[in-house]
């Protein structure tokens, strides 16, 4: 009986750790944070993050949004059918005073951070670009074919100012249990919503290299690479994500920023898709929960194998770029091969 009594309390003892560690978060407070800087210029181009790896990029004239996730789903919710949240994309759009975009390049196809492009494309007349496994998010989410182009990497794409290459990239590893259930494979039916979250497979997982004559930047939406694909381009800022980057061994973190960061020679890495997911979007939001990610070994995974700038930049708050150096630096950006 002390037997049987003993076990269940252990039992219990456990299952609190474990809902603990799942509500709580760990600080941010001692990392740097890019400071406010005053209203950009016509013609210069700015950032502003927008949790997980959905990132505003404009000139003022030209608008990017990256992925466009904003639902941000509980993770109660993953276990029945999950669906946009139609106020939360709203309220998020209009904090972000986001009323028209251009393109929506989405990164890979999980549901944090496809599920919602379709839908933020009607809201903002944008062209939704991506894997053929986005292409079907899109069509499931009732976008006209006109408005879905399924890419090519290392091809060029062009809007206004803007060129972005999508470049071959990988999704960070996680433990197989999580990949069967996110999806690993590629969508081949349009899902419409709602839908189990995997539904929204992986697809093809990209980094984006975005060149603009007032700023270059590359964005890794997911803490993986593939060797030598970036090694053709050059960037000044480099958005990387880095959940589960803690959780993966030295080799693995210095592989990850040798061939991102370092290979297109960025003087600033600006971490995204740290912030808990799960939660609606906040500029004071918490990072992950300590049971899904160690944002300090994810943080430092980055920033001591990078020999420049290392800073957060907090929800909706704008960041302006510095223009390349020079024109001969602007003009070597330019891949040596393209894809047909």
């Amino acid at each position: 009986m002390k037997i049987a009594r003993w076990i269940i309390g252990a039992l219990l003892v456990a299952a609190v750790a474990i809902t603990v560690s799942f509500q709580l978060s760990p600080s941010r407070d001692h990392w740097p944070v890019a400071q406010a800087q005053p209203q950009a210029q016509p013609g210069e181009v700015t950032l502003t993050f927008l949790g997980t790896s959905t990132v505003l990029v404009s000139d003022g004239t030209t608008h990017l949004l990256t992925d466009g996730y904003f639902s941000r789903v509980s993770i109660p919710q993953l276990f029945g059918k999950i669906e946009p949240d139609q106020q939360r994309i709203d309220n998020a759009l209009k904090q972000a005073n986001i009323s028209e975009l251009d393109a929506i390049p989405v990164l890979h196809s999980h549901f944090d951070h496809a599920m919602d492009s379709p839908l933020v494309a009607q809201r903002t007349g944008a062209q939704l670009l991506g894997s053929a496994s986005t292409a079907m998010v899109g069509r499931g989410g009732g976008l006209p074919e006109a408005r879905i182009t399924t890419v090519q990497t290392h091809h060029p794409y062009r809007f206004g100012d803007f060129t972005l290459y999508f470049v071959p990239a990988g999704h960070v590893p996680l433990p197989a249990a999580i990949e069967n259930w996110t999806g690993k494979g590629e969508i081949t039916e349009p899902v419409t919503p709602p839908a189990p979250l995997g539904a929204w497979e992986e697809g093809t997982s990209y980094g984006l290299v975005i060149s603009h004559p007032a700023g270059r930047l590359l964005i890794q939406g997911s803490a993986g690479m593939q060797p030598g694909e970036l090694d053709r381009y050059q960037a000044d800022y480099a958005l990387l994500a880095s959940a589960s980057l803690g959780k993966q061994s030295e080799a693995y973190q210095q592989a990850f920023m040798e061939e991102t960061a370092q290979a297109v020679g960025a003087h600033t890495v600006i971490p995204v898709h740290w912030d808990d997911f799960f939660a609606e979007l906040r500029d004071d939001v918490a990072p992950l929960p300590w049971a899904l990610d160690n944002l300090d070994a994810s943080f430092h995974a980055m920033a001591d194998r990078h020999d420049g700038d290392f800073f957060v930049l907090p929800p909706f708050q704008r960041f302006t770029l510095t223009p390349p150096i020079s024109a001969s630096a602007q003009r070597s950006q330019v891949p040596t091969e393209t894809a047909p």
